[in-house]
C-alpha cells in the first residue's frame, strides 16, 4: 500500500479537520489489570495520525490475557483503519468486551461491535452514518470515489445488520439519516448488550462535521476571532498569492487604485467561511 500521503503536511490537515493538536495526542493505552485481563483505551480519533491500525494491531498481538476489555470514547475516523481494528479484535484468541464510555460514533460504532459482549454506560451515545470523504478531482476520479464509498457503505451495513436487530434496509436508512442513539435506544435495537449503571466519560471532541449532533453534545469551539496570521495562512492554503493573502490579512487592498476591494467586508466573509469550515457555530 502506498503510504506517501502520511507526511507532516497531511497530518496537520487531518488534525485541523478534527480540531485536535498533533503535539498532544490521546492515542490509546494498554494496561494489564491482572494475568487474565487487559484493558485497551480507545479515547481518540481512529486512524493515522492518531490511533493507527498498525500501532493498534501490534499492541493487540502482544497481549495474552484471556479477556480484553476495550474502553471506547471516540468520534470515529478512518474507515480502513477502523475495519482493520475491528477485524483484529474479532479474531483475538480470547474474549473481547467492548465498553462505550463516552461516544462511539462513525467507525468507533463499528469497532464497538467487535466485542463478544458490548456494554455502554447509560449516559453514552452511539451513532452510525454513511461514510464520506473530502477530495478534489475530475469527473472520472470523483465517480470512482463514489463507487468506493458505496462499497464501504455496503460493508458497514453487513456488519451492523449481522450484529444488531434491524435488517439491512432499516440500517441503510439509519446510516443515511445519521442516527444518534442513546445507550437505551442502542440496546433496544441490539447494538448494545448491556447498559451499565453510572456515568461514563464526557465526550471531548469537535463533532461539528456531523449533521445531526444532539444538543449539548456538539463539543465544538465557538469560532472566535481569527488573527491576521491565521487569515493569511488560510488564504495561502487555499491557493492565494503571498502578497494578496498578506494584504487582505492586514486590511489593505490587494488590487490597483482603480480596482479597490472592500477589504473589511472581504475579511469578514473570510472569517465566517473559515470559522464554519473549522467547526465554529
Amino acid at each position: 500500500m502506498n503510504l506517501k500521503y502520511r507526511n507532516r503536511k497531511t497530518a496537520e490537515a487531518v488534525a485541523r479537520f478534527w480540531n485536535k493538536p498533533l503535539d498532544k495526542p490521546d492515542w490509546f493505552k494498554v494496561q494489564a489489570i491482572s494475568d487474565d485481563e487487559t484493558e485497551i483505551m480507545i479515547y481518540d480519533v481512529i486512524g493515522w495520525p492518531f490511533i493507527s491500525a498498525d500501532d493498534f494491531v501490534r499492541a493487540l498481538a502482544g497481549i495474552t490475557a484471556k479477556t480484553v476489555t476495550v474502553r471506547i470514547n471516540s468520534p470515529g475516523g478512518d474507515v480502513f483503519d477502523g475495519m482493520a481494528i475491528f477485524n483484529a479484535l474479532k479474531t483475538y484468541n480470547g474474549k473481547v468486551v467492548t465498553r462505550i464510555e463516552g461516544i462511539a460514533a462513525s467507525m468507533a460504532s463499528v469497532i464497538a461491535l467487535a466485542g463478544k459482549e458490548v456494554q455502554a454506560y447509560a449516559n453514552t451515545m452511539y451513532m452510525i452514518h454513511e461514510p464520506y470523504a473530502f477530495t478534489a478531482g475530475n469527473q472520472y476520479s470523483l465517480r470512482e470515489l463514489a463507487d468506493i464509498l458505496e462499497k464501504m457503505s455496503g460493508q458497514m451495513i453487513d456488519i451492523y445488520s449481522s450484529n444488531a436487530s434491524p435488517g439491512k434496509r432499516e440500517i441503510a436508512q439509519m446510516m443515511k439519516d445519521e442516527a444518534w442513539l442513546t445507550a437505551k435506544e442502542a440496546k433496544e435495537k441490539g447494538f448494545i448488550d448491556t447498559v451499565l449503571d453510572g456515568k461514563g466519560a464526557k465526550a471531548q471532541f469537535d463533532l461539528s462535521m456531523f449533521s445531526n449532533v444532539p444538543d449539548g453534545l456538539d463539543g465544538g469551539r465557538e469560532g472566535g476571532e481569527l488573527t491576521e496570521r491565521e487569515i493569511e495562512r488560510a488564504l495561502r492554503d487555499a491557493g492565494a498569492s503571498r502578497s494578496f493573502a498578506k494584504s487582505v490579512a492586514v486590511g489593505r487592498s490587494a488590487g490597483n487604485e482603480g480596482d479597490q476591494r472592500d477589504v473589511e467586508s472581504l475579511k469578514s466573509s473570510i472569517r465566517a467561511m473559515i470559522t464554519t469550515f473549522q467547526g465554529g457555530k
